[in-house]
Formats: structure tokens, sequence, C-alpha cells
């Protein structure tokens, strides 16, 4: 019978972790990407796209409200997922369609987010005082909804943008590099949104000063023609007399 070799095996179970190694640090160098691409568009486009920002936010909070009435009941396996699932639609849906409802709840969570990552809340003190920041944060947005959302996406994708970026450039091991690539990245992003905004109410304001002027216009006209009819009625009663 043949002799195994140790090394053989020592050598294949390295050759194999190695592998493993190398594809997951491939995954994490793709998620990077993908987490800072998605950071840029937020920055940039945050308002623009924000019915399919609050319909995610709405999903993810959904998902985390089905997972803790799961875990309360008891639940497991297929109830567990249904119910995980069914809180994700529904209140995915609710945030798309009742567009107040669903800026609340995306500023509350990017808000949340950003809080966590300064704050890292690993002790009751630093979770209130995210939780107060964002809640304070998602009921002014439902008041003042544009400004707000140009302020929380721009921040919220620039630092995570900004953290994802410093991460691919190896300069992780400072945290506070992340976060000034990151305000860096907002200070541009919420200028670059509060200027497309401004030439959206621009041509607004340019269409509804044009109706404006020919809703006038056809007023002028008809009360001319009024005029007119009226002249034309008073040289007759005058002819008649």
């Amino acid at each position: 019978m043949e002799m195994v070799n140790l090394n053989d095996i020592i050598g294949n179970a390295l050759d194999g972790t190695s592998k493993l190694t190398g594809s997951g640090a491939v995954q994490g160098t793709t998620a990077l990407i993908v987490a800072a691409a998605i950071g840029i568009l937020v920055c940039l486009f945050g308002l623009k796209l924000v019915k399919i920002l609050t319909a995610a936010a709405g999903a993810v909070i959904g998902a985390g409200i089905g997972v803790s009435v799961a875990v309360g009941l008891g639940l497991t396996k297929i109830t567990f997922l249904a119910v995980v699932i069914a809180g994700a639609v529904i209140l995915g849906a609710m945030a798309f369609f009742l567009y107040k409802f669903g800026v609340f709840l995306m500023v509350l969570a990017y808000v949340f987010g950003v809080c966590a990552m300064l704050l890292k809340p690993d002790s009751l003190i630093p979770l209130i005082i995210s939780i107060a920041v964002a809640v304070v944060f998602a009921v002014l947005a439902v008041i003042f909804i544009e400004p707000l959302v140009i302020i929380v996406t721009g921040l919220s994708g620039g630092v995570s943008a900004g953290v994802a970026a410093a991460e691919l450039a190896g300069l992780a091991a400072n945290a506070w590099i992340g976060f000034g690539i990151g305000i860096v990245m907002a200070v541009i992003g919420i200028s670059v949104q509060f200027m497309m905004h401004s030439r959206k109410i621009g041509k607004t304001e340019k269409v509804h000063a044009k109706k404006y002027k020919e809703q006038v216009s056809r007023e002028t006209e008809v009360e001319k023609a009024r005029m007119i009819l009226d002249d034309d009625a008073e040289e007759k009663e005058d002819d008649e007399d």
C-alpha cells in the first residue's frame, strides 16, 4: 500500500486555504467598489433617486422588524423567512407610495447609519444619541423635504464612498482619513444636488410664468372683445334713439 506523504497533505490544505483567502479578498474588493459606486450615486443624485432610496430604506427597516417579530414568536425556517420578507415588502411598499412616510424612514436610517459610523454605539449612551439625532433629522425632513433629503443623502453617500475609497487605497488604518474623504465628497455632492434642484425650480418657475402670461393674454383678449361688443351695443342704442 502506498504511503501518504504528510507534507503533501499539509501543502494541499495550505493551498486550499490560500485560494479561499484570495477569493474572499476579491469578493471584499468587489464589495468595496460596489459600496463606493453606490455611495457616489447617492451623494450626487440622492434627491432624484429619492423614491428608490425610500423603498430600499423601508424594505431594510421592514426586514429588521420582521426578524424581531419572528425571533419573538420563536419562528424558524420557512415561517421565519416569510415574516421577514412580508415585513420588507409591506414597509418597502408603504415607503414608496407614501412619500413623506418614506422620506421619514430613509432619513431615519441614513442619519442613524452615519451616527453609528462616527460614534460606534456599543454602549447605551451613544446608541441613545444616535437614535435621538436620527429622529430629529427624520422629523425635520418631513417638514423641509428637499433640503434635508439633499443634505442627508449627500452626507451619507459621501461618507460611505469615502470610507470605501480609503479601504480600497489601503488607508483603513486611520478611520479619520476615510471620514475626511467622505466629508469632501459630501460637500461636492450636496453642492451639485442643490445646483440641480435650483435649475429645476428655475425651469418650473419659467413654465408657470409662461402659463400665467398666456392666461393674462387670453383674459386681456376676452376683455377687449367684451369692450368692443359693449361699444357696438351702445352705438346701436344711439342709432335707434
